[in-house]
């Protein structure tokens, strides 16, 4: 759980997912054997949720801009987004377990 969500809550604070993702993956991926998952397995997650959490992120470039167009604020969008951003990481969470 955290290997998804430790890259998700990241990447919304910071607005970068591949930021996230690339901290993770450098300290935690490599000791995956430890928390009983492969690299492979652990990366994909932490990578894709990364990249979820920046959709969500309002501070990330690509949503200012989209706000900005859409004339909403980027805290609007953020809301907008929140619930299907989180259904979507649990979702390929589970899939990558069964």
């Amino acid at each position: 759980i955290a290997g998804a969500f430790g890259p998700f809550v990241i990447a919304i604070i910071s607005g970068s997912g591949d930021a996230a993702a690339l901290a993770f993956n450098g300290a935690i991926t490599p000791h995956a054997e430890t928390f009983g998952m492969t690299i492979v397995d652990l990366g994909s997650l932490a990578q894709m949720a990364g990249a979820i959490g920046r959709s969500m992120s309002p501070v990330a470039g690509a949503a200012i801009v989209c706000a900005g167009l859409a004339k909403v604020s980027p805290m609007e969008m953020t809301k907008r987004n929140a619930l299907p951003m989180l259904l979507a990481t649990i979702t390929f969470m589970i899939v990558l377990f069964l």
